[in-house]
Parts: C-alpha cells; structure tokens; sequence
C-alpha cells in the first residue's frame, strides 16, 4: 500500500508538464520543474521535505520537458517559445539560451556524458546542441513529430518515438538510423532502454508497453 510523504501545493501557478529528479554525487537529491506558467523551478528533496531552491525566469511560454544532467549542477528546459534553456542549479543562474527555431524543441534530455544536449522536434527530427558551445552540432531524420527521445546508458544510441507510433533508434557516432520499429498503432509518449542498454520499453497511446531488443 503506498502512502504520500509530502504534497506541495501550488508549486506553480499554472498545470505543471514535467519534472526530473537527479541524485548528485554529493547525495544531494534535486528535482526540477516546469509548468504552463512559463517558469522552472528547482528543488531539494531532504529529510523528506521539499524545499525551493531557485526560481528560474525567461521563457515567454509554458516549459513542455525539462532534464538534469549527470552531475546535478545544470538543468535544461525546452519551451513552446522555441527557446532551450540552460540553468546553474548551484547560483541559480541562466547559463544559456538556444533559439532552436520555431516548434523545433519539443522534449529535451542530457547525453549520459553531459555533453551534448537533443531536442525532439515537431518538424520530424533529433537536434544535438553541444552544452558548452550551445550550437547545432548535428541532426537525426525521424520525418514525424517527436513526442519522446532517449539515450542509452552508454551512450552509443539515441531512440526516438514519434506520434505515428514509430521507433527510430540511431547509432549516434555514425549518425545513422540503425532500426525501425512498427509495433504501436498511436503516439509514443515515452520510452526509456535498460540499464544495460540492450532493451528498450516504450509505452503509448494504444494503452500497450512493448520491450524491445536493441
């Protein structure tokens, strides 16, 4: 039976789309959020209690995805302003703004290494940002609207699902679509691999989850 150990009301002042927890390396337990009122917040989760650590202001429109990269020192957040945003979760600081163009940053997720940045789009494709440049560094085809994107742990492919229900899934130093998968009939609204990096789970609209070999 679960139980609730702690509810935080009005955490935005609007619908909240995402959120993301990372565990740093020095314990410290941080969750970022993002909402329709156009702003990120960041948190400490400590001693089972929420506490608001900074307010981050500068999208013009609702935060659709947010990420933490792997050390907990950045947070990432993709907005329907077409804006990428990178945030110091230690200062509270904006770090970066990326224009990705219009509808082109849909969700946003850190490379397992913190070094690159991708974007699904609605324009069917992957955009690689580098985190220290904040450029374009390449783009993966995927000629549908990109609902959800993952990197496998070692950091060797990139997956993506799309809203007709097709997995692409491309090896990221050849920068080639190495599998196509049919097995959803609606939008992909996530997916994740395993910790090996051999499965990947995707989950949809059809109300099925499928487990893939990769």
């Amino acid at each position: 039976m679960y139980s609730v150990i702690f509810k935080q009301e009005q955490a935005h002042d609007d619908s909240i789309w995402c959120c993301a927890w990372k565990k740093s390396p020095n314990a410290i337990h941080q969750i970022v959020t993002g909402g329709v009122d156009d702003m990120v917040k960041s948190w400490k989760w400590d001693e089972e209690k929420l506490d608001l650590r900074h307010v981050f202001e500068g999208h013009a429109l609702g935060v659709v995805s947010v990420d933490i990269n792997e050390d907990g020192s950045v947070a990432a957040s993709s907005s329907l302003d077409s804006h990428i945003r990178l945030w110091d979760l230690h200062s509270g600081q904006q770090l970066k703004s990326i224009d990705a163009g219009p509808v082109d940053a849909w969700t946003v997720t850190f490379s397992p290494d913190s070094k690159y940045l991708a974007t699904g789009s609605h324009a069917g494709k992957i955009n690689l940002y580098g985190v220290d440049s904040g450029k374009l560094e390449s783009f993966l085809e995927t000629k549908k609207f990109t609902l959800s994107i993952a990197f496998s742990p070692d950091g060797k492919y990139l997956a993506s699902g799309a809203i007709d229900g097709i997995i692409k899934v491309f090896d990221i130093a050849a920068g080639k679509l190495v599998h196509t998968l049919e097995g959803h009939a609606m939008p992909i609204r996530s997916l994740t691999f395993s910790k090996d990096s051999s499965m990947l789970i995707t989950a949809s609209d059809d109300c099925h989850i499928k487990i893939y070999n990769v």
